[in-house]
């Protein structure tokens, strides 16, 4: 799918890629205690790793920029480029196996390995995740729905 750039903003951190699995989380934690989930939507966890080639990347609690609303204090935005996305949905309690985890590992151990026709074409990495009200156990609902997007290119 392509998509023009887009802006979103939203709390920032760098995380050494051998530790994120455990530091997100934390991080999504001290998010929603701080009370900062109640100043933007937290649409998207946006991972930026420019060089693609570090031990570390930027990530960003983020929601689409709105030039009307005032940014909060510690809050970024982040310019996305225009590209070419992959976009592969996910069905279910957001952490559960069989969801965003297990698509998260089938997209780079199978799908990205194996495709004859697409290769990654940016440090990009982001999660759309829906309006936990929107359903009845919010990110623990059976039916939750998020996304994952990597921006590809043409082989």
């Amino acid at each position: 799918v392509q998509k023009a750039p887009f802006t979103v903003v939203g709390v920032s951190a760098t995380f050494r890629y051998e530790t994120a699995d455990n530091e997100i989380p934390k991080f999504w934690e001290q998010f929603n205690q701080s009370g900062k989930n109640t100043l933007i939507a937290s649409m998207y966890g946006v991972s930026i790793d420019k060089d693609m080639d570090g031990n570390e990347f930027e990530y960003l609690i983020a929601d689409n920029y709105n030039p009307l609303k005032e940014i909060p204090a510690d809050f970024v935005t982040h310019l996305v480029p225009e590209y070419t996305w992959a976009i592969f949905s996910c069905r279910g309690a957001l952490m559960d196996s069989g969801s965003l985890p297990d698509i998260h590992k089938k997209i780079f151990t199978e799908w990205l390995p194996q495709n004859r026709d697409y290769e990654i074409a940016a440090g990009y990495h982001i999660e759309m995740y829906s309006n936990p009200i929107d359903y009845a156990k919010g990110i623990e609902d059976e039916n939750y729905y998020s996304e994952i997007w990597v921006p590809v290119r043409k082989k």
